[in-house]
């Protein structure tokens, strides 16, 4: 090897050893806990769960702490309900089982007896909402599309012309919910297609490379549910706020704007919900 090879490398790895510093991050965890709520009220008769937590810092790696012994009552205009606490897991509250939400109604959960800052005074919490019409669901398809190497999900309904509607989708395979988590929620609203036919519009996916796997016989049921627009925003604001984040050292995601009041964070949500199941007969397409 030449001498003057020879400096060159040694200064490179003179320069890249001088390079390396260790960098300390100081960060700042969050000062005061809030309350966070989630619930849906759908037109099924069902005992309907909310369930109630305490927030977390962004790094935090552990389950949120659940919040037991809150008084949580429900108004829909014509009769008020108590939720009662689960026994078997804290933070969950629970509907009558024959209670159903009415589609045209206003509702107000209350909820009370919580003292989340920890200074010994409870405070109150609040959250309004309506029940939302939803499209009918006339049927459901399923393909394997090759070139996405996936499972789409399409609908067939008919949107009524003369309402600016927002839908929510989820799927079941075989009777389990596959979109058990509001990451994996499909929403849309109706500004392409308003007062249209719905022909197969593909709106919901199983990802091959996730092992979300579809076999021939399954059955798939697809849910289609009418939600006001604030619980479409919040579902479109959460599912962009976890999403992976470019470049790689964006902010940590910020806290989405729900309805619920005093400062608490999620979402208190109603709506009516039409189904329809098809069985997985091996279709492909490619696109």
């Amino acid at each position: 090897m030449k001498l003057k090879n020879i400096f060159f490398y040694l200064l490179i790895g003179t320069l890249l050893v001088s390079c390396t510093e260790r960098v300390d991050f100081e960060l700042d965890e969050a000062a005061e806990a809030q309350l966070v709520v989630f619930g849906e009220i759908t037109s099924d008769t069902m005992a309907h769960a909310v369930i109630l937590s305490k927030s977390a810092p962004y790094f935090y790696n552990r389950p949120p702490e659940m919040v037991s012994n809150a008084q949580l009552t429900l108004f829909d205009e014509v009769e008020t309900i108590q939720l009662s606490e689960d026994p078997e897991h804290p933070g969950v509250y629970l509907t009558p089982e024959d209670y159903a939400g009415v589609v045209g109604r206003s509702y107000r959960l209350d909820i009370a007896g919580v003292d989340i800052n920890g200074d010994g005074q409870a405070e109150t919490y609040q959250a309004e909402t309506d029940m939302r019409p939803t499209a009918p669901v006339h049927g459901v398809a399923v393909v394997y599309n090759a070139s996405w190497d996936g499972w789409e999900v399409g609908v067939f309904s008919q949107d009524p012309p003369e309402t600016e509607d927002y839908y929510l989708f989820k799927v079941y395979r075989n009777g389990v919910l596959y979109t058990d988590s509001i990451h994996n929620y499909r929403v849309v609203d109706d500004r392409f297609f308003n007062g249209n036919e719905i022909t197969g519009a593909f709106v919901q996916y199983f990802d091959e490379e996730k092992e979300e796997l579809v076999e021939e016989g399954d059955t798939i049921t697809l849910e289609m549910a009418g939600i006001t627009k604030a619980y479409y925003d919040f579902v479109v604001g959460v599912n962009l706020e976890t999403r992976p984040k470019a470049p790689l050292f964006s902010g940590p995601p910020a806290n989405i704007r729900g309805n619920i009041s005093n400062g608490a964070l999620g979402f208190f949500a109603v709506m009516e919900v039409a189904r329809s199941s098809t069985v997985y007969n091996g279709a492909v397409v490619n696109d």
